[in-house]
């Protein structure tokens, strides 16, 4: 006899598209743009490491930048959730 197969007891979920991530990460780029691709790519890299590479100095204010919103995101999020339970969008919220 031949073994079932999970197939029709566990549903297929698509991957869905993370909103507060995304939204953190662009407002993170619009913080860093400063006209040039390179100059850009530094700052958003000095928001993550705290070391500035136009100025090579360490800047621990560039990490609030680049920590603090990921932090909020971690321990506000399970507090302020919706339920979304009847939408069937490809949407998180996380």
């Amino acid at each position: 006899m031949a073994r079932r197969r999970y197939y029709r007891r566990r549903a297929r979920r698509g991957m869905k598209i993370p909103i507060v991530s995304l939204a953190i990460l662009a407002g993170q780029g619009a913080a860093a743009y400063d006209g040039t691709f390179l100059g850009t790519l530094g700052k958003l890299g000095s928001f993550y490491t705290g070391f500035d590479f136009q100025s090579r100095t360490f800047q621990p204010q560039n990490l609030a930048v680049g920590y603090l919103p990921w932090l909020a995101k971690r321990f506000l999020l399970p507090i302020a959730r919706p339920r979304l339970g009847g939408m069937k969008l490809p949407v998180s919220i996380s």
